[in-house]
């Protein structure tokens, strides 16, 4: 499987090593390919935690699923980054461009491995200092 998540917000990137946190508004386009199947895609808007600790970066957001909650964070850099997700699915994909990394995957009972291949990888922040992007497209094997 081949995914592709985006990430926006807005928020003023803090330099320092204390840590900061604020309010920020999120946009996250995902886009999935299965093998033999169409491209299908998500949009999700939420507000979340931006949070600036120890010279990494960080967002933290809540969705709900099929009535069921979902806590995320996202670990942002420009040579690695994580996503972990904990609630009615629990993962944690850790992505770097140089090699392939073991990741993981469930819900309910079901848990498995997988490997995490990382096709690009990408964080910047806006020229005016309000707002920020996360790229990463990645392949999923069990």
């Amino acid at each position: 499987m081949y995914k592709k998540d985006i990430i926006e917000g807005y928020f003023d990137l803090e330099s320092g090593e204390h840590m900061e946190t604020q309010s920020v508004a999120i946009l996250l386009n995902s886009s999935i390919r299965h093998p033999g199947q169409d491209e299908e895609t998500h949009e999700l808007n939420a507000i979340g935690q931006y949070i600036y600790k120890a010279g990494r970066s960080y967002l933290k957001y809540e969705e709900e699923q099929n009535g069921k909650r979902i806590e995320t964070t996202v670990k942002m850099g420009t040579e690695d980054a994580l996503i972990m997700r904990k609630g009615a699915v629990d993962m944690r994909l850790p992505f770097n461009l140089d090699e392939e990394r073991q990741g993981t995957y469930g819900s309910g009972p079901a848990n498995f491995q997988l490997i995490v291949k990382t096709n690009d990888l990408e964080f910047s922040e806006a020229t005016d200092g309000f707002g920020g992007r996360f790229s990463v497209a990645y392949e999923l094997v069990a």
